[in-house]
C-alpha cells in the first residue's frame, strides 16, 4: 500500500540541502508552515527546481513514519525572479521569510497571514519601497494575530510620527512616497514594540 498524499500551495520561503539527495524546503501555504524533502536532480532535466519567494503548487508523500513528506511532484505557478536583481527589495523579502519562519509555527488560521505574504512579495516585485513594505505587513500580521497594534504601538506614538504612520498604513505603498524618509525609523519602532511588548520575533 503507497503512502497517502497531500496537495499543498504556497510560497517558498527557505531551501537548504540535508545531505547529498536531498533539499529542505519551507512552504508557507493556507494552512501554515509546511516543511517537506525535495530530491536533487542529477541529469538534465527542463524542470528547473523553485527558487525562493516562487508560488508552488506541490503534490507530498506522507510517511509512514511520521518523518518529513517527500515532494512526489511540483508546478512553479509564480516566479519573483526580479527579487533577486535589488538588494533591498530581495533582502527585506528574506526579511519576512525570516519573519514567517520564526513566527508561523502555531498560527490558528494561516490563511490571512498568508494573503499578507503575498501582497506583500507581490508589492515588493512592484518596486514598492521595501520599508513601506514590511511596516504595513508586520502591523497587519500584528493585527491579525489578535495584538493591540493599533492600540499600543499606534497609539503610543509621538502626535506627529503616529499621523505619518496612520497615512502610511492607509494608502498603497506607491501612493506614500512623500512619506519615505519617515518610514524606516516607524518599521525600527514597530519591530521593538513587537520584540518588547509581544512574543514575535522580529
Amino acid at each position: 500500500m503507497s503512502d497517502p498524499e497531500l496537495e499543498i500551495r504556497g510560497i517558498l520561503l527557505n531551501q537548504e540541502d540535508t545531505g547529498e539527495n536531498f533539499s529542505r524546503l519551507i512552504v508557507f501555504t493556507s494552512h501554515g508552515l509546511r516543511r517537506c524533502l525535495l530530491r536533487k536532480v542529477r541529469k538534465l532535466s527542463s524542470v528547473s527546481p523553485p527558487d525562493l519567494f516562487d508560488e508552488v503548487e506541490i503534490t507530498l508523500q506522507i510517511p509512514s513514519n511520521q518523518g518529513l513528506p517527500f515532494i512526489k511532484e511540483y508546478q512553479v505557478l509564480e516566479k519573483r525572479m526580479s527579487l533577486a536583481f535589488d538588494r533591498s527589495r530581495f533582502e527585506s523579502a528574506c526579511f519576512l521569510a525570516r519573519f514567517y519562519i520564526d513566527n508561523g509555527e502555531h498560527l490558528l488560521d494561516s490563511s490571512g497571514f498568508s494573503r499578507i505574504l503575498q501582497n506583500a512579495l507581490d508589492a515588493l516585485v512592484d518596486e514598492g519601497f521595501p520599508p513601506t513594505v514590511l511596516v504595513k505587513s508586520l502591523f497587519l500580521f500584528a493585527r491579525e494575530e489578535g495584538l493591540p497594534v493599533k492600540e499600543s504601538w499606534l497609539s503610543g506614538l509621538p502626535v506627529e510620527s503616529a499621523r505619518q504612520a496612520i497615512y502610511v498604513l492607509n494608502q498603497p505603498v506607491k501612493e506614500s512616497g512623500n512619506l519615505n524618509k519617515y518610514v524606516p525609523q516607524l518599521f525600527e519602532s514597530l519591530c521593538q514594540w513587537l520584540r518588547s511588548d509581544t512574543e514575535l520575533r522580529c
